[in-house]
């Protein structure tokens, strides 16, 4: 656990071993997690629930939420040294910005550009639809999706994407294509409302999008959609 302190026991203290490419690399039981909720969201398609379930007790789903709660979401803590001034400053100019904070057509688009996947650590990400749907078939009991970090699934908070602002909303930035590139909820939070020369990462723009066959499982999502719960 990291809150409160002065060093992230995930970050490190030197900033010269810092990633320039994210706010804070990714552990490698996440990947394992999303190819084996990928087998559950298939068999549950299937209409095979227990094995749908006995692929999600292989996703380790608590310990991939407690990560992203104790250190994905705090990295800009610890990144950024003079957060106070600049965050009164960012309040200033967040109260004045006239574009729309976020537009569902518009992060679909830029998923669909991005291939569903990070364009800051490269993780490939689940829409969130997917998790809804899930959720309601299998019960919030098995999966939850409630709001609070706590409560729901930790898949939700490891997994899933979201479109980010390159140059912060908080600082000005606007909600187009060329200023949005999809983000896991790790690299968005790890961000929170700072500019990637504050943070000390390189701007994922430079990077070309990896075109891969991923789809962030919404190939599932019409079979999902059609399915009551069991």
């Amino acid at each position: 656990m990291c809150r409160g302190k002065d060093i992230c026991d995930v970050l490190g203290a030197d900033p010269g071993k810092w990633s320039k490419t994210c706010p804070l690399p990714l552990p490698g039981y996440f990947e394992k997690a999303l190819v084996n909720f990928s087998y559950s969201v298939l068999s549950l398609a299937q209409g095979k629930l227990d094995e749908a379930l006995d692929f999600l007790k292989l996703c380790d789903s608590d310990l991939v939420g407690q990560f992203f709660i104790e250190h994905g979401q705090q990295s800009a803590y610890f990144r950024v040294t003079n957060r106070k001034e600049i965050d009164k400053k960012n309040l200033l100019v967040k109260a004045v910005n006239k574009t729309h904070r976020l537009i569902p057509s518009i992060e679909n688009e830029v998923f669909i550009r991005d291939s569903y996947r990070c364009r800051y650590c490269q993780m490939r990400i689940v829409e969130k639809n997917v998790f809804m749907e899930y959720s309601r078939i299998v019960g919030s009991e098995s999966f939850s999706v409630e709001r609070e970090n706590h409560k729901r699934n930790g898949l939700t908070l490891g997994l899933r994407g979201v479109a980010d602002h390159v140059e912060p909303y908080a600082s000005g930035g606007e909600t187009d294509l060329d200023n949005l590139v999809t983000s896991c909820y790790s690299c968005n939070f790890g961000k929170a409302g700072y500019t990637l020369e504050q943070l000390g990462i390189e701007d994922p723009r430079v990077r070309p999008p990896i075109a891969d066959s991923w789809q962030g499982l919404t190939e599932h999502l019409p079979v999902l959609q059609g399915i009551k719960r069991i």
